[in-house]
């Protein structure tokens, strides 16, 4: 597991994000932010990291190496833990149960990454909001 700390002056973001690049991007939104950021590029990596640590949040690619991300998915939402989805794949192929969770596409607008991510923090429910695609 790939994991990137800095200085803890806000929350703690989880990224899931097997695209390296991609993974460099998000923790350097969230460290602009004044986030903590652990990424993991795998569906087993970002389950080890639950199990070991809270988090305030989490940015789910859909589609991993490893399988799709929605048994991290439903480990966020039993713990209440809010959540986004940023990814290629299509809206429509995420389980009836994370419907509403918002959702960025990729190619996305780091903007509008930034205000999903600030979302999420703010409601403390990713399970419970309305889709929000961009």
């Amino acid at each position: 597991m790939n994991r990137t700390t800095v200085v803890p002056t806000g929350r703690t973001v989880l990224v899931v994000e097997d695209e390296a690049e991609l993974s460099r991007l998000f923790i350097e939104v969230l460290q602009e932010a004044g986030h903590t950021a652990i990424s993991a590029d795998s569906v087993t990596d970002a389950l080890s990291a639950l199990t070991g640590q809270r988090f305030d949040a989490a940015i789910l690619d859909v589609e991993l190496r490893d399988g799709s991300v929605f048994p991290v998915a439903d480990r966020l939402a039993a713990t209440g833990t809010p959540f986004l989805f940023a990814s290629a794949v299509y809206h429509q192929i995420v389980p009836r149960a994370h419907q509403r969770v918002p959702f960025v596409s990729k190619p996305f607008d780091i903007r509008v990454l930034q205000q999903r991510v600030a979302e999420a923090l703010a409601t403390g429910s990713g399970s419970t909001g309305n889709p929000q695609q961009a």
